[in-house]
């Protein structure tokens, strides 16, 4: 006698249909039949194979990025949850082979070029970096953990406005590792660093400890010099005034004239000195003796621009080495050529008329004119 023949036949008609017939015969004979889904039918099968043919079935094309992607994003959308789950095991995958470090170099290139961390809360935010900065305490590679560092420190923008307890912590941190820098030069670049931000009062402040036995004193100093100044460029302002009194003038580019004993008022000629060079100004005053409240005039005679800067095309010629050599500058401008360059009152008096009736005359402080500054004010914009 024959075996029964038990088997299980599937009939997907050609109309379009989402139903397939699923026949259960025995020796050819259908006993049972019921119509199922496509989709269900194509997913029992799919449960009949093993999962290495299942994988080579979806991977016959190799779209393993296509594969992984459509992945994700139905995980994204249906099981969130399993997402922490998933990148573990790609990481643990890449970390078991070190030859697949360009795969977790990949997949933190694209978290950090496609996700804003600032979306992040602060307690998932600081587990990020946690994780990050335990991970690299085995790192041997100076410099890849100094530019870490550094780009942490510019990130500091992020906040609205840094904080000054924050900014004085990693101001201490750096002092705390700077007691174990032994070369001077380092310690240095980091105070001028620091010297950048800090007020002027602060800078004097920390370095007064350090000069109990340092001596500031000038130089020897102009005759009738009456204040001297350093700037923190290099510039040194020399004040030296010249009383009141008469001088030769020699008058005239061509056929030069000599007006004899011209009087003129007290005056106080300032010199900027930098490099070896001067720049020269001048203006009459009134005081017997000049204070930061001192009055200026306009210097009466030509040859001076308004602000008071003499013209004075050959000054430069003059290489100054030290400050006493400013002492004779007066005078020199005093007995140089002069001419009606400059001269503010031609239509008031001419100027060779005004020298002619100021021979062997004091000068008339009456008739100066006010700058409308003063003695300090000058020293400040200067």
């Amino acid at each position: 006698m024959e075996a029964s023949i038990a088997e299980w036949r599937i009939i997907l008609p050609k109309q379009h249909t989402k139903l397939a017939s699923v026949l259960d015969c025995l020796n050819g004979v259908v006993v049972d039949s019921k119509k199922v889904l496509i989709g269900d039918l194509i997913l029992s099968l799919l449960d009949q194979l093993d999962e290495h043919l299942l994988l080579d079935y979806l991977l016959r094309h190799g779209e393993m990025e296509g594969l992984f992607t459509t992945l994700l994003s139905y995980i994204r959308e249906h099981e969130p949850h399993k997402l922490d789950g998933l990148f573990k095991q790609v990481l643990e995958c890449a970390y078991e082979e070190p030859s697949e470090t360009a795969v977790i170099t990949a997949i933190f290139n694209a978290i950090g070029s496609s996700y804003n961390l600032a979306a992040l809360n602060e307690d998932q935010l600081l587990n990020v970096f946690q994780a990050i900065l335990k991970s690299s305490g085995k790192m041997t590679n100076k410099a890849i953990l100094e530019q870490m560092y550094l780009e942490l420190l510019r990130r500091i923008h992020l906040f609205d406005q840094p904080e000054a307890s924050l900014l004085s912590k990693v101001i201490s941190d750096f002092l705390e590792h700077a007691k174990a820098v032994e070369h001077v030069e380092q310690i240095n670049e980091m105070y001028m660093a620091l010297a950048k931000k800090t007020s002027p009062k602060t800078l004097i402040k920390a370095a007064k400890p350090h000069m109990a036995n340092h001596k500031l004193s000038t130089p020897i100093l102009p005759k009738n010099c009456v204040f001297y100044q350093e700037r923190g460029d290099g510039t040194v302002i020399i004040g030296i005034e010249v009383e009141k009194g008469q001088h030769d003038v020699i008058f005239g580019d061509i056929g030069q004239v000599v007006y004899e004993q011209v009087g003129y008022p007290k005056m106080l000629f300032w010199f900027s000195l930098r490099n070896g060079k001067a720049n020269a100004h001048v203006a009459a005053v009134k005081d017997t003796i000049i204070k930061s409240d001192t009055q200026l005039f306009h210097f009466p005679y030509s040859n001076v621009y308004g602000s008071g800067q003499i013209c004075w095309s050959t000054l430069n010629e003059h290489t100054i080495k030290e400050v006493r050599q400013l002492e004779i500058l007066p005078s020199l401008f005093l007995g140089a050529t002069k001419n009606t360059d400059l001269y503010r009152n031609s239509q008031v008096i001419n100027l060779r008329d005004l020298l002619i009736s100021l021979q062997h005359q004091p000068f008339d402080d009456m008739t100066l004119e006010p700058t409308n500054h003063t003695v300090g004010s000058i020293i400040l914009k200067n």
